[in-house]
């Protein structure tokens, strides 16, 4: 008998065991076979599916609902339609030629071996049928029970994940199983602090710092609430903490690639992570950093709904700079500082540590240097530092922006990464706007990722500037 395989964490697929995905004629079809492999060999009686899936209709019409259901399914199984038995009154799969994620998934969950918890992680690609609906009351009440056990189940997994993974100082894969757990729950505040923590102790401060103000967007957006008391001293903590770099230990060639993540607050196991699916808006964006490496500077816009995959794809062009020895800033804008003046590129700015660059300082000049000091406090904070100006001038600040990103982009490859522009200050959009204008709009380029309709409102800007020959920018 040829074997039948279902994953239904993170969606729905069957295939019989060697061959391609079945599709099925309905959607309520594909429900029943669901419904009817959790668990696999329970036998259910007719007049239950029937009022599962069909309790609107009479009862003769719901049971020719089924009966049709049922024989679509065997048909769209083909070699596989032995899985699917009738006895009597009754209905199962046979659970000797079923392969369930879902049951390989619960049968390891609960183990507390690193490698059985890491196969779950790998199980759980997502919630139980996750986006699959069906208007019926009684099967939607079954499905949001089962996806609620299997989220507890996976949640559980991997936090005993994690904490494995922190008292062994594997600090790089318990970021990776951090991110995870918020990927499943963002409220986890406890969470958000783990992640803060081990950035830190990465010497990621930056990305520790963005993780409190991600946390603080999300407990408000969602709950109404501040974050407690434990993570702001926490946030205290880090902000005053001077940040470390993260050197890798695998040789001079694996330095040169990690270093910019490292330093950018990313994973730098991202560069060896394979990116799927979106190969064309990749290519885009890499043309964009040939073009830019070639001295003419290029704007990119990567639009897209949530959960699409922005950040993921962004990631793979920052490791994509990164081995090609670009120097990296990365900021980001944040639902509740968008009173703050050029609060994305003040972001990246702190998380670069520019301040201490000391060519760049030298070359951008006491002027420019004092206007710098009204976006970067600590930087009038250091010995010898020019004091700010009294007012404020927008269109010197603006000024000073372009001529620190020159004379950063003059001594290398450059690539500036804002993300989430939604929540920037209308200054920084000015910005990008003019910058935009300015430097070639019929080369600049947008991206929207395939697969869903693109939305404005979650815009992800990558842009590069490079001194070209004639000193424009």
């Amino acid at each position: 008998m040829t074997r039948l395989h279902l994953n239904l964490l993170g969606g729905f697929e069957a295939r019989p065991e060697s061959g391609s995905s079945l599709t099925f004629r309905t959607q309520k079809a594909q429900a029943l076979l669901a419904y009817l492999a959790v668990p696999p060999g329970q036998a259910h009686r007719r007049d239950k599916l029937a009022a599962l899936l069909w309790g609107a209709m009479r009862d003769e019409q719901a049971r020719a609902s089924l009966r049709q259901a049922l024989y679509d399914l065997r048909k769209n199984l083909g070699d596989a339609a032995g899985a699917l038995r009738t006895e009597g009154d009754t209905v199962l799969l046979d659970p000797t030629a079923v392969d369930l994620d879902v049951m390989k998934f619960t049968g390891i969950a609960g183990e507390e071996t690193p490698e059985a918890l890491e196969q779950a992680a790998l199980l759980y690609r997502g919630d139980f049928l996750d986006g699959f609906t069906v208007d019926e009351e009684p099967f939607e009440t079954w499905l949001l029970e089962e996806r609620g056990r299997l989220r507890e189940l996976a949640i559980e997994a991997l936090a005993r994940s994690l904490s494995h993974q922190r008292k062994t100082g594997a600090l790089a894969a318990a970021v990776r199983t951090a991110r995870r757990l918020l990927a499943i729950d963002r409220l986890q505040e406890p969470v958000h602090r783990t992640l803060m923590r081990l950035h830190a102790q990465l010497g990621q401060r930056a990305a520790a710092l963005r993780q409190y103000q991600h946390c603080v967007t999300v407990l408000q957006r969602e709950l109404g609430v501040e974050p407690e008391l434990e993570t702001k001293q926490l946030y205290q903590e880090v902000l005053t903490q001077r940040a470390t770099a993260c050197e890798p230990t695998t040789g001079p060639a694996a330095s040169a690639t990690t270093r910019p993540l490292a330093r950018a607050g990313l994973d730098p196991q991202i560069a060896e992570t394979p990116l799927v699916g979106r190969d064309a808006p990749l290519a885009k964006a890499q043309a964009a950093l040939h073009q830019a490496e070639g001295g003419s500077g290029q704007l990119v816009a990567i639009l897209g709904e949530t959960g699409i995959g922005k950040s993921r794809l962004v990631e793979e062009l920052i490791a994509h700079a990164a081995q090609a020895k670009w120097r990296i800033l990365l900021g980001r804008a944040y639902e509740s500082d968008q009173i703050l003046l050029f609060g994305p590129f003040v972001d990246a700015f702190r998380a670069d540590e520019l301040v201490r660059d000391a060519a760049v300082m030298e070359a951008l000049g006491p002027v420019w240097r004092t206007e710098l000091s009204t976006l970067l406090p600590q930087f009038a904070a250091m010995p010898g530092a020019p004091r700010p100006p009294e007012q404020v001038d927008y269109r010197r600040l603006f000024e000073c922006i372009a001529q620190l990103l020159q004379q950063l982009s003059a001594r290398e490859p450059l690539l500036i990464v804002l993300e989430d522009l939604h929540w920037a200050d209308e200054l920084s959009l000015a910005s990008w706007h003019s910058w935009a204008v300015a430097s070639r709009p019929s080369e600049s380029s947008s991206s929207s990722l395939p697969g869903r309709k693109s939305s404005p409102t979650t815009p992800y800007f990558a842009g590069r500037f490079r001194t070209s020959p004639n000193g424009s920018t």
